[in-house]
């Protein structure tokens, strides 16, 4: 996917988007598109805590503690996500970040707008899984695991911004 085409897809995803042009805008864009991954992992979070009272109202407590786990993921990645680095740099640092770096972790933070739908997917399968203990235990486990790798993938962010 182009550059172009991705920022076609932002305006899309963040209404008044208009451009990604100069590095303060750049910065600008970057912290939406994070906040908007937060207030999705945050929507993320609060199905799940519907299907945790769904398993309290039947006195189903076996897979209470492994949505806790999730739920704990999806707050630790929110957290990574709506407070990492927005690519600023003082004035008299040695190290400048130029527009191709913004770029970098605009095109980065789009990609965990992917991961995210993935994510999305996972949790609507745990709702849709409740009933079967076994189909719902196995699903809330590639949930766990998809969280893990999703984790990863921010915390190689910062690399973008120290890589030369």
């Amino acid at each position: 996917m182009s550059f172009a085409q991705k920022l076609e897809q932002l305006v899309r995803i963040l209404p008044g988007v208009a451009g990604y042009q100069d590095k303060e805008t750049s910065r600008e864009t970057d912290k939406a598109i994070r906040l908007r991954l937060t207030a999705e992992l945050e929507q993320v979070k609060r199905e799940l805590e519907e299907d945790k009272r769904r398993l309290m109202a039947k006195k189903d407590l076996a897979l209470l503690p492994a949505l806790d786990g999730v739920a704990s993921k999806l707050d630790k990645l929110g957290n990574g996500v709506k407070y990492a680095g927005r690519g600023y740099r003082g004035r008299f640092d040695t190290y400048k970040l130029d527009q191709k770096k913004l770029d970098q972790l605009y095109t980065f933070d789009l990609g965990l707008l992917d991961g995210l739908e993935a994510i999305k997917t996972q949790v609507k399968q745990v709702h849709d899984s409740h009933g079967d203990a076994v189909i719902m235990q196995k699903t809330i486990d590639e949930l766990d695991r998809s969280l893990d790798q999703l984790e990863k993938t921010v915390s190689t962010r910062q690399d973008i911004l120290i890589e030369k």
